[in-house]
């Protein structure tokens, strides 16, 4: 968080705060956005996810979760590349049951990296986003999340 220094001037004290560390901001607002994405895909795909869900119908969850991102696109003055999800794997198998990550690219209102948006989706469980490092990247083989897999 930002530091705050007082500084008395004809008699009366002022709180200045002082510029937050660049790292520590940049990781706050990867925070921040990683709570807005998950407020809006738990909100988009009604909560938790159903247990019995299959690949396929991970897929289509997933597609659904592009819908209403605008209004946090313009909120929080970002943009997506790809567009929000973006692009997956497809679905594959983790200790016995399906998940789908989706990645990709997120920058702020004047077009600055601020990461890359992991969505993953797993049966029973609320839908999980994280913003990692820009460098992390978006895998190269994945694609849209529309195509057919």
């Amino acid at each position: 968080m930002a530091g705050r220094m007082h500084v008395k001037s004809a008699g009366r004290t002022h709180l200045i705060r002082e510029p937050m560390d660049p790292a520590l901001d940049l990781e706050a607002r990867r925070l921040f956005v990683s709570a807005a994405l998950t407020t809006h895909a738990v909100r988009s795909l009604g909560g938790r996810l159903p247990a019995d869900g299959e690949a396929r119908d991970l897929l289509d969850l997933a597609r659904r979760l592009g819908a209403g991102i605008i209004s946090i696109q313009q909120r929080y003055r970002l943009s997506f590349d790809p567009a929000y999800p973006g692009l997956t794997a497809g679905a594959e198998t983790v200790g016995g049951g399906p998940r789908i990550v989706l990645a990709c690219g997120a920058f702020d209102h004047e077009q600055r990296p601020l990461g890359v948006v992991f969505t993953t989706l797993i049966p029973g469980r609320l839908p999980q986003v994280s913003v990692a490092p820009a460098e992390a990247g978006v895998p190269e083989d994945w694609r849209p999340v529309a195509d057919e897999f």
